[in-house]
């Protein structure tokens, strides 16, 4: 049986399908604990006992919870963008990728409470003990797009506003969520209005 690619980083490269599978385990347990206990209560342990593995074993391929939690937030970005991409045909302008996006973000937030639970805006707001993220792979990839199909110039300034924009969205579409199981409508469409704002900043002429 062919072993399925690891995209995550971690510390031993699974030769196995078997190996491979029990990466998979420890990430779907740790975005379990996480929703259910939050970021910061949520132990290697906790994660060890949910995935049903030995804490050895989340160890192999994992230095620490930080690195479990960052493979989290690459699988939930790899997840969000193939949501995206089957969303239809690409966008005509930025404001449609835009929208198309926020939206796969807000149902993916409604129906995955692991998704909701783990983000790459709230490692970058230090929700976790240790040296704070100053980046987010979901806002790599949405600069990546507006540079590569609209034609934003690619500069620091842009990165920096669109990871404003991921953690600000972040914060207000969990809130929205805390308001509402649902998603309280006006605090989603306030978010939207503060991500399309700070874009339009950036937006060729």
């Amino acid at each position: 049986m062919t072993v399925p690619e690891t995209p995550y980083q971690v510390r031993r490269t699974p030769t196995q399908y078997r190996a491979s599978r029990q990466i998979e385990r420890i990430l779907d347990a740790a975005a379990r604990v996480v929703a259910e206990k939050g970021l910061a209560a949520t132990t290697t342990a906790d994660i060890a006992k949910a995935a049903a593995v030995s804490i050895g074993s989340v160890y192999r391929y994992f230095p620490d919870k930080i690195a479990v939690m960052k493979a989290v937030v690459e699988r939930n970005t790899r997840l969000f963008q193939q949501r995206v991409t089957l969303a239809g045909a690409p966008a005509a302008d930025w404001r449609t990728a835009v929208d198309r996006a926020y939206t796969a973000y807000v149902d993916m937030c409604r129906t995955d409470a692991g998704f909701r639970a783990v983000s790459g805006a709230g490692l970058a707001a230090g929700e976790l003990d240790g040296p704070a993220e100053v980046d987010d792979p979901l806002a790599e990839a949405f600069a990546d797009l507006l540079v590569r199909r609209f034609r934003f110039s690619d500069t620091a300034e842009l990165r920096v506003t669109l990871l404003h924009c991921v953690t600000l969205g972040d914060v207000l579409v969990r809130l929205a969520f805390r308001l509402d199981p649902f998603g309280h409508q006006p605090t989603l469409a306030q978010a939207h209005r503060v991500i399309v704002g700070l874009v339009a900043e950036h937006a060729p002429s």
